[in-house]
């Protein structure tokens, strides 16, 4: 065997997901190297998708839908944000691309809640129930974030005529958040009334290793809101920054 085709070989064994063996040089044409390529291809969209079901610190892209101009949502593991590119104001889009990706901490998220005390695992502002980020953003009762999100009620309500109800469980509140965010009409105050509620946890900050953003600092709890003398952008509308054409790849 060529040693190119053997290094090949290879490089396919030692991927984190299965794919067909190599044909034999031989057999190896134009249409033989397509399938090839459309099995890997294929072969590892599914490993991304599946891996993401599996993070804990992204309850928020469990079962993403990618939002269609011309038919409903759809399963797309890798694709352009087009509803981020919606948000204009760079705090905003950044603060929600962060919580999307898992950057901030949230008490209740663990792989194994049972290794860990209750106490532990509630909201560290109401100490109500387990601190997710569905409770966080739509159920907790922190007076600052109750005004937050009855400003979220009133966007909704004067732009699209939609009444944000209380939902009744942990698991109803993330999916309501997930309808809000994946929607590229409601995405936008969503990232505005996100922002505002990071901005009154001064808990959060951390951001995660190998966690992909728009070029922000490393932030640090210390820092207070978590977000850093370089986390703002220069005026409001974020005006003094380009955002036209950012590629906003937040998958891993």
């Amino acid at each position: 065997m060529s040693s190119w085709y053997g290094d090949l070989a290879i490089v396919l064994r030692d991927l984190p997901f299965s794919v067909p063996a190599l044909p034999p040089l031989r057999e190896l044409n134009a249409v033989t190297c397509k399938a090839l390529q459309d099995q890997v291809t294929m072969a590892m969209k599914n490993w991304v998708w599946d891996s993401i079901q599996q993070m804990v610190s992204v309850p928020l892209l469990h079962g993403r839908l990618e939002p269609r101009k011309d038919g409903p949502s759809q399963r797309i593991p890798l694709c352009q944000r087009h509803y981020l590119s919606a948000v204009t104001v760079a705090d905003h889009r950044l603060a929600l691309t962060r919580l999307l990706c898992g950057s901030y901490h949230f008490r209740g998220l663990h792989t194994n809640l049972a290794d860990h005390l209750p106490f532990d695992l509630v909201c560290r502002k109401c100490g109500v129930e387990r601190e997710t980020p569905g409770h966080v953003f739509m159920r907790c009762l922190d007076p600052q974030t109750v005004a937050a999100r009855q400003l979220l009620h009133d966007a909704l309500y004067q732009q699209f005529r939609v009444l944000l109800l209380y939902p009744l469980s942990l698991a109803n509140a993330t999916l309501l958040m997930q309808q809000l965010i994946f929607d590229c009409a409601t995405v936008v105050p969503m990232a505005r009334f996100i922002y505002r509620v990071i901005r009154a946890w001064h808990w959060f900050g951390r951001r995660l290793p190998t966690m992909v953003s728009e070029g922000a600092p490393d932030s640090d709890d210390s820092l207070g809101d978590g977000f850093g003398p370089g986390f703002r952008s220069g005026t409001e509308d974020a005006s003094d920054l380009d955002v036209d054409g950012i590629d906003m790849w937040i998958d891993m």
